[in-house]
């Protein structure tokens, strides 16, 4: 896990040294890993160390980590968040929802799960649904990135919605 961390950092910070755009580097982060009693000290020397701008940093989270013991996870983000990084539920939709956590949490990003896009061209059910999820998410002040997306027909609707970004 901190050998991942280490190397998006190193690679966020070759990227801004070039001079590329600023870009958001992602990295999926375990329940285990984000227990861990060293992970402030450890991400603070390597943003140190690095010399990367921590905005640029986002930890991604699914919902099922982020229900387990919510106390201790939403007092690490907001430990890790003082440094800087951003966080992204990962795969919504497909755990156990909580609205209260989507709301208390420093969340900066929601990622619909692939399985809501899929289909998405196709039925009318699933395009409204994404439209809910979309608008529920900027409705908290969330950016929108739907994964999977695989096609053409699929990206212009997700755009039509106003979906923020895409993975796919």
């Amino acid at each position: 896990g901190y050998w991942v961390i280490a190397r998006a950092c190193h690679d966020l910070a070759r990227m801004q040294k070039r001079g590329m755009a600023p870009v958001h580097v992602a990295v999926n982060m375990s329940f285990r890993q984000f227990q861990d009693s060293q992970l402030l000290a450890t991400l603070s020397r390597l943003i140190e160390e690095r010399g990367v701008e921590a905005q640029w940093l986002e930890f991604e989270l699914t919902e099922t980590a982020v229900m387990r013991r919510s106390d201790q996870v939403q007092q690490t983000m907001l430990e890790l968040g003082r440094l800087g990084v951003r966080f992204s539920l990962d795969d919504f939709g497909t755990g156990f929802s909580s609205f209260v956590h989507l709301h208390s949490l420093p969340i900066n990003l929601l990622k619909i799960d692939r399985s809501f896009v899929k289909a998405i061209a196709e039925r009318t059910a699933d395009r409204q649904l994404v439209g809910a999820m979309i608008d529920m998410g900027h409705s908290l002040g969330l950016e929108v990135v739907a994964e999977g997306v695989e096609y053409r027909d699929q990206l212009e609707i997700l755009r039509s919605l106003g979906c923020d970004q895409v993975q796919g």
